[in-house]
Order: structure tokens, then sequence, then C-alpha cells
């Protein structure tokens, strides 16, 4: 009989079942993300589909739906990753609902863990922490340099106030985050905003964090500040900037450096590799970034050079007893 289940229903019903129940647990952009993934990719393909023919080789075929598609072209393997895996979350979920034994198809995209990030040149780097120095009476400035010196994320640092720095201990608390999603409730028949900005706790417990600050960055901070209400970056029509104007700003700076363009997120990939390089050890750099596992920081971040390599062994001859 719970097999039967999978021979009844489509995936448009499991995932409509699969919405329902986990929506409450959710936060306003996970459910966005979600909702958009099922819209956009997901039910267009396997809406009618029952949910018993979906094998193995019809996830491959959903792969290559994905990327031969014109207008989806430009998806990433890894979003296309993702995609997939919210497939197998609707099927695990009517498989522990049911209680059936099934073999839900693995997700066919191999994740390129060693895909590398192309960082900035150091020069670039360099240019650009000189402009932000010489411009910190301009909060968007100020608010940058310490993200590239802190890592922490666009959205957080948009949520970012006075009172969540603490200049006597010298710390940054992370405790909210700001993002633009999709505003469920808006006229899709009019030409009104179909997007709205929440202001949020942080995705995961570990994205509130406690984050330390360099000493020369507090006696900076010292000049600039302000009264504990006001956000680090003002908007214009609102008290804070929004992550879409942060980005926005950022690309103006750059162009004022003439420094080729390169996106915002990029700034924490730096801070990080050059923690990795002074050789802070993973556990902390995963708790400063607010990551929610030590593997996603030895992903991303842990890779050694060939100098490192090179060193590594030099050190490594004292073992030897040979001397010849």
């Amino acid at each position: 009989m719970p097999n039967n289940i999978f021979r009844k229903y489509t995936l448009s019903d499991a995932a409509e079942f699969w919405v329902r129940s986990q929506k409450n647990y959710w936060k306003p952009g996970t459910y966005t993300v979600y909702m958009q993934r099922l819209t956009k990719y997901i039910l267009p393909f396997f809406g009618s589909m029952k949910l018993n023919k979906i094998t193995g080789e019809t996830m491959e075929n959903f792969v290559s739906y994905l990327t031969t598609q014109t207008e989806n072209a430009s998806l990433s393997e890894n979003y296309i990753s993702q995609i997939c895996g919210t497939v197998r979350r609707i099927l695990i979920y009517m498989e522990k609902k049911y209680h059936c034994s099934i073999s839900v198809p693995s997700n066919p995209v191999i994740k390129r863990h060693s895909r590398k990030i192309v960082l900035p040149e150091n020069d670039s780097l360099n240019t650009l922490e000189h402009y932000l120095l010489i411009h910190c009476e301009e909060d968007t400035c100020l608010g940058i340099l310490i993200a590239f010196h802190t890592g922490i994320r666009i959205g957080e640092l948009s949520a970012l106030t006075w009172r969540d720095i603490d200049l006597k201990e010298g710390l940054i608390y992370i405790r909210k985050n700001i993002l633009r999603v999709k505003d469920e409730n808006a006229n899709h028949s009019t030409y009104g905003k179909m997007t709205q900005i929440i202001r949020q706790d942080p995705k995961t417990s570990d994205s509130s964090r406690t984050v330390p600050l360099p000493e020369k960055l507090v006696l900076l901070l010292q000049q600039y500040k302000k009264e504990a209400t006001s956000y680090v970056i003002s908007g214009v029509k609102n008290p804070w900037a929004e992550p879409r104007t942060i980005q926005y700003r950022f690309k103006n700076i750059l162009k004022k450096c003439n420094i080729e363009y390169f996106n915002f997120h990029l700034l924490r990939h730096a801070f990080a590799t050059r923690c990795v390089s002074m050789g802070l050890d993973v556990k902390s750099l995963s708790e400063i970034l607010g990551h929610s596992s030590i593997q996603i920081t030895l992903n991303l971040y842990v890779h050694t050079t060939i100098q490192q390599k090179r060193l590594f062994m030099h050190q490594y001859n004292s073992f030897f007893q040979c001397t010849s």
C-alpha cells in the first residue's frame, strides 16, 4: 500500500504537501528560494509526472532540460545541483511521511568542490583599501572596510548598526541579515514592486556569531562612531542601505579606482584566503565566517599553494638521517 502512494501522486501534489508542511519552519527568504525553484524549473518539467516515474534516468533528463533551455543557459552547475537537491527533498519527505521503502534517485550533478575561486589581484585589493581608508568619512566606505577585514556577508553588513559593534571589547555581533525577496502578495497583473526587503535573523544558528576586530580597525571605527541606533551604512529613503544598493555603490568605487569589476562577495573570499595564509586554524575561521560546518570552510578555502608545499617538504628534511 505505501508504495502505491508513489503511483497515485504526482510531483506537483508532493511539492504542495511538502511546502505546506515546511512553510512555518522556513524564513521568508528560504520560502522564496524554494518557490522560485519549483515554479520556474521543477514543476514545468515534473509537474504531472507520477512519483514512481522519477528515476535516475529522469533526473539526468531533467539536468539536460535545465542546461539546454535558452533562458536557463546561464544556470551554474552548482545551482542546477541545488535544484535537483530540492526534487530529492520532496521525494524523501514523501518517503518518510508514508513510511515507504523506495530508491530515491541520487543527485546527478557532480559538485565541483575544487572549483577555483578567482580572487582580485593583490594590487587591486591594496588600491581598494587605500581608497576606502582615505574616504572613511563616507559611511559606505567605512562599512566596506569592515567587510574587507572581517569577511561578513553583504546582507549582514546591510543590517549592521553601531549597537552591534563593541569598540571597548573589539567585537562585532552579527545578529541580523537584510535581503530582498519576492513579494508573494504583490499584484502580478500590474507593474508594481514584485519584491520586498526583509530584516531577519541569520539563516542558521552558526551565522549568528561574534567576530573579533583587528586593533587597527577598532581605532579607525572609534573616530567615526555614531549613535547606537544608526546603521553603519545608511540609505537614502531608509535608515539602512539594502544589499543591492551597497553592491551598486561598491561597483562605483571600483570604477573610481580603475579596478576591474568583481562581486562584493569576493571580499569575503579574499579575507578567508588571507586568514588561511597566516595559519589561522580552520575551526576558528569557520566560526568567524559563520559557516554551518567546517567542511564548507575546508572545501572553499583550505588549498595549499606550491610554495607552502615546498616549505613543508623543506622542513620535512629534518626527519632524514641520511646526509648524502
